[in-house]
């Protein structure tokens, strides 16, 4: 199961956010989890996803970093 999908069954609205327009995470309550990271490029394994660090650089994402992601409208 994927993180997004685990999220969306506990009841959490999370948003998609990026990170000064790189990397992927969800932000879930107060918490982030990172899917790909913004300074290596790399996507993250689940474990390091919930913990909110990458598993290659070991890179720890600043929610003051975090924006919404922008969805085109076409």
């Amino acid at each position: 199961m994927s993180d997004r999908t685990r999220d969306r069954r506990a009841g959490d609205e999370a948003t998609e956010v990026t990170f000064r327009g790189g990397g992927l995470a969800l932000r879930s309550g107060g918490r982030l989890i990172l899917l790909v990271c913004p300074l290596c490029s790399q996507r993250n394994a689940s474990r390091g996803a919930e913990r909110g660090i990458c598993e290659w650089c070991a890179y720890v994402p600043s929610q003051d970093q975090a924006e919404p992601v922008e969805r085109g409208s076409g």
